[in-house]
């Protein structure tokens, strides 16, 4: 008798469940945003009828709603309804949607020169970011490493004027730098004659100097522009500028490359291409790393269903790593399962294997303002310009072959793609908050043609190296 009222308990129970409303994003019942709007998502009963503030609201495939809802200034009550066989599932959210504040003037830049004293200072992080501006969301320069010498300018809120005749501005938050000290003088840097050496998979310059100093990497079309401030070179009394300017030009078009510092020399180190492209069998030999986006705690998007973009962007790189494999690719990857891996740690390993190209896949999803039925498709991110070809490839490819949206390629800053060495590429596959493209993230098939597709764009970008 208690086995027929476990059994009756648990189909009932399984019952209820099965047709409970779910609403996955707003995740709080009482959110604030600053948006003209707010889209909710989630699934229900696929029999059910659903309204959104007594409006009837399209249900798809397993019964997922996405749904966007215009907001006034204020408390916006907005009540999710499920109806089914007479009963309702109800669910009550409180959005306000804050006035813009007014626009305040920002000061200009205060720059103080005096030649009676330099405030001096070290780099004190391995990843300390230069900017353009003195701006967190400014357009990064360089990521210097710990230890580097920089003489300052003037100061505007956290952030330092560094004090170098550049191109561009250059700034650096306080928390990345010693705090500064007055000096009498700057000692200007020196150099020694560079040296130049080989290896299976880079050439390298290596420039001994009298201490570590500001440089950047320029990539300008064909030729890589090292440039390295406040140095003199010995053998020559003409430069008046403190700046040394070197110009590389190894290849058709510039591939990996970066600049780091090794005992007193700075060394800049560039990628050489595999000396043999077949083009029967491009990617023999090529040394690929693949990193699936997010992991373990980190769930990334949340699907309409509750399936997470970490698992999505595991099994479509996994499909990845089996044909690059079967291709010849010398692979390596960030993870094969759920484990959390760190985000520089992804961009080291990267590295530490000697990677020709990094590719970061990912799944994508909105700020609470987007409608997801007008953004939505396949994007593709570069940040330096030895990826661009790269990216516009895969960008097409993915487009063509999984008939979806070609919502574009761009240039933005992120760690995966930031990197100059290797060749780093930021695929977003599709939404996961858009019905259609949920649905086909979820199917093998789909993932498989997503992995040949990748495959088909390597193998083209090499073959283009090749000419």
């Amino acid at each position: 008798m208690r086995f027929i009222f476990l059994i009756i308990y648990f189909l009932f129970f399984t019952f209820n469940c099965a047709f409970a409303l779910d609403v996955v994003y707003p995740s709080s019942k009482d959110i604030t945003v600053n948006a003209p709007s707010i889209y909710f998502y989630g699934n229900t009963n696929p029999k059910s009828m659903l309204k959104i503030n007594s409006e009837s609201v399209k249900l798809f495939d397993e019964g997922i709603f996405v749904q966007v809802v215009p907001l006034f200034y204020g408390v916006n009550n907005i009540t999710v309804e499920s109806i089914h066989n007479g009963k309702t599932q109800k669910q009550v959210y409180k959005v306000t949607r804050n006035k813009p504040e007014p626009q305040k003037t920002l000061p200009l830049p205060y720059v103080e020169k005096n030649k009676n004293y330099f405030l001096y200072t070290k780099t004190i992080n391995d990843r300390s970011t230069v900017r353009e501006k003195a701006s967190n969301s400014s357009k990064r320069v360089i990521e210097l490493p710990k230890g580097v010498v920089l003489y300052l300018a003037g100061k505007k809120g956290d952030f330092y004027k560094i004090e170098e005749n550049g191109k561009t501005e250059f700034w650096i938050h306080k928390s990345n730098i010693e705090e500064p000290v007055i000096v009498s003088k700057r000692i200007q840097g020196k150099i020694k004659q560079p040296e130049y050496e080989s290896d299976k998979f880079y050439n390298y310059t290596k420039i001994a100097l009298s201490y570590p100093v500001m440089y950047t990497v320029e990539q300008d079309g064909k030729k890589l522009i090292l440039t390295l401030y406040g140095v003199k070179d010995p053998n020559n009394n003409t430069n008046d500028s403190g700046n040394l300017e070197f110009v590389f030009e190894d290849e058709d078009q510039v591939l990996g490359y970066d600049g780091f510092f090794e005992d007193d020399k700075f060394v800049l180190r560039r990628a050489k291409i595999a000396d043999k492209i077949n083009p029967y069998a491009p990617l023999h030999n090529i040394r690929i790393f693949i990193d699936a986006g997010h992991g373990g705690s980190e769930k990334g998007a949340i699907g309409p269903t509750r399936v997470f973009e970490k698992d999505i962007n595991l099994s479509i790189s996994k499909k990845l790593i089996k044909l690059l494999k079967a291709k010849g690719a010398i692979v390596s990857y960030s993870r094969i399962d759920d484990s959390k891996v760190n985000l520089y740690d992804r961009v080291d390993k990267a590295k530490e294997n000697n990677a020709f190209i990094s590719l970061s896949i990912h799944n994508n999803s909105l700020p609470p303002n987007k409608n997801p039925f007008i953004t939505h498709g396949c994007e593709v991110y570069y940040y330096n310009d030895n990826a661009k070809v790269l990216a516009y490839i895969i960008k097409n490819n993915l487009a063509k072959d999984l008939k979806i949206k070609d919502n574009g390629l761009y240039k933005s800053s992120y760690a995966l793609n930031r990197s100059t060495n290797p060749i780093s590429v930021l695929i977003e596959v599709a939404y996961m908050i858009n019905p259609d493209e949920y649905k086909k993230l979820r199917s093998d098939k789909f993932q498989m043609e997503v992995a040949k597709s990748i495959t088909k764009s390597l193998e083209q970008f090499m073959i283009l190296l090749k000419k």
